[in-house]
């Protein structure tokens, strides 16, 4: 039966040499992604999406998009002979 000492000593240096890989592993992902990176003399490959400012007009549009939503239902109400023909569409769809 081999000594318990010597089997610790064995499993111990297994474990190192296992966290050694990992470590050097790790490393190398790490160098990696760093080469990856944009430098500040780097060109510039992606642009950041444009940002679309929504204030006034945005309120506006909004508002235009409801008006024009209330208008069709009010025409629909009013002529049964349209809604007719807009319920005889939205079936075909």
């Amino acid at each position: 039966m081999p000594d318990p000492s010597w089997q610790a000593m064995q499993q111990a240096q297994q474990a190192q040499q296992i966290h050694q890989q990992h470590v050097r592993t790790h490393r190398a992902m790490h160098d990696t992604a760093r080469a990856h990176t944009r430098h500040p003399g780097a060109p510039r490959t992606h642009y950041p999406a444009p940002v679309y400012h929504t204030g006034r007009s945005g309120s506006l549009r909004s508002f235009l998009g409801f008006l024009a939503l209330v208008a069709v239902g009010f025409f629909l109400a009013r002529d049964p002979e349209l809604r007719a023909t807009a319920l005889e569409f939205m079936r075909d769809l």
